[in-house]
């Protein structure tokens, strides 16, 4: 059943004009409604910045019980000015990153108070040129995933004398191979690269829907691509470990990432689903 949803047909006037209500500033986050779109602007300060919105309460069911899932419609994406710097090794741009993060605190993977007792999922895509479109599936890390899944470059414990060049060729290994592996603060159980303009205009050039279920009370995580189920991952364990994170549910997070001195993201019809 639809339990929260919002269509950003409604104007509330500033500082955003966004219903503040219903939802939480993160970062350097600001939000316009226009037109019925979500136009959500993730500034830069002097270095790279987050930012975006959650959900001001826990919008999923207790304890993730049966199924909890969000859709939301990404229209477009603009940004201002060139950035100062390449973010990227080997000569590559990081135009934008964007995801939903369903979790027991506001805000992206990475930035949970407490890493032993908080759980989270997350879907979310970089769009890094000449390099490709890359989207991941992940769950927070376990202190056990690091013996029982491959590590890239990034993970904690990788070699400290690998260039930054060599760290990102790891990561991209990791993904073409497919499967899950250990990177920075998350465990990307699925992941794809779409690297010829073609397919990157088919995703991104248009309005998509993009979709992050939770099912089978937390223990299968799933995404959808305008309503087709892309990757599916048995999490059994995840949840149940820390059961008390998520007793009262869960919040949902949309955070971007912006390089340019103004990156905007253009989204309509959030829903947030949940099995009665």
């Amino acid at each position: 059943m639809l339990q929260f949803s919002d269509d950003f047909s409604q104007s509330y006037g500033p500082p955003d004009d966004f219903d503040l209500t219903r939802w939480t500033r993160l970062g350097t986050g600001r939000a316009r409604t226009k037109n019925g779109y979500w136009l959500m602007d993730v500034l830069r300060p002097p270095e790279v910045a987050v930012g975006g919105f959650a959900t001001s309460e826990r919008s999923f069911n207790p304890g993730l019980a049966g199924t909890n899932g969000v859709e939301i419609t990404v229209a477009g994406f603009t940004h201002e000015d060139d950035p100062e710097e390449l973010d990227e090794p080997g000569g590559m741009t990081l135009v934008q990153a964007w995801g939903l993060t369903m979790a027991s605190w506001q805000g992206q993977m990475g930035g949970e108070p407490d890493a032993q007792k908080d759980r989270g999922v997350q879907l979310h895509f970089d769009l890094i040129l000449p390099g490709g479109l890359f989207v991941y599936l992940v769950r927070g890390l376990l202190p056990e995933d690091f013996e029982k899944y491959p590590k890239d470059g990034y993970a904690p414990g990788a070699p400290q004398d690998l260039s930054e060049l060599e760290r990102r060729q790891l990561h991209v290994d990791a993904v073409e191979r497919g499967g899950a592996f250990a990177t920075f603060d998350c465990l990307p159980v699925a992941s794809r690269v779409y690297r010829s303009e073609q397919d990157i205009q088919e995703i991104l050039g248009r309005s998509t829907r993009w979709g992050l279920y939770l099912t089978d009370d937390a223990n299968t995580l799933y995404w959808t691509l305008d309503g087709q189920v892309m990757d599916t991952f048995d999490i059994t364990g995840y949840f149940s470990s820390s059961p008390e994170s998520v007793r009262e549910g869960a919040f949902l997070s949309v955070v971007g990432v912006a390089l340019f001195q103004r990156s905007t993201w253009k989204m309509d019809d959030l829903e947030i689903y949940v099995s009665p």
